[in-house]
């Protein structure tokens, strides 16, 4: 028969699915600072020095998952940005041409709904590929 996990496990895994893992690492890094190990006189060395261990794979992990959001983030900024900049060009010279109102907001319409699937592809493509080279590299 298969072991429910505790309530905290529970919790923890909810909170993953609901905010992401990076938040339940950072939270999970923050009780591994507290460890009760160091202070307890009870504690035997190897105790100390596992609890140690654990406490740094937990700090490497929620590191890097840091590192990957904030590069997604970045990359999300960048193009967000780009892509209102050609969209004003775009829609600035077309109004420039003198053209009808109700154009003008179709190309405006047009034009963000092909700069937000050109840049969301681009943008994948080149958050794929740095991850691939990043793990390759390791």
């Amino acid at each position: 028969m298969p072991v429910r996990p505790d309530r905290s496990t529970r919790a923890m895994a909810w909170m993953a699915r609901r905010f992401g893992s990076v938040f339940v690492l950072a939270m999970m890094q923050t009780a591994e600072t507290r460890s009760p190990y160091a202070s307890d006189e009870d504690a035997t060395e190897q105790m100390k020095a596992d609890e140690a261990i654990h406490a740094e794979v937990v700090r490497g992990l929620a590191a890097r998952g840091r590192e990957q959001i904030s590069g997604d983030f970045r990359a999300a900024v960048f193009g967000a940005n780009d892509g209102l900049v050609s969209n004003l060009a775009l829609v600035l010279g077309v109004m420039a041409s003198g053209v009808p109102s109700n154009v003008v907001l179709l190309t405006g319409i047009s034009g963000l709904l092909a700069g937000a699937l050109s840049m969301g592809a681009g943008e994948f493509i080149s958050v794929k590929s740095q991850n691939e080279l990043l793990e390759a590299s390791r």
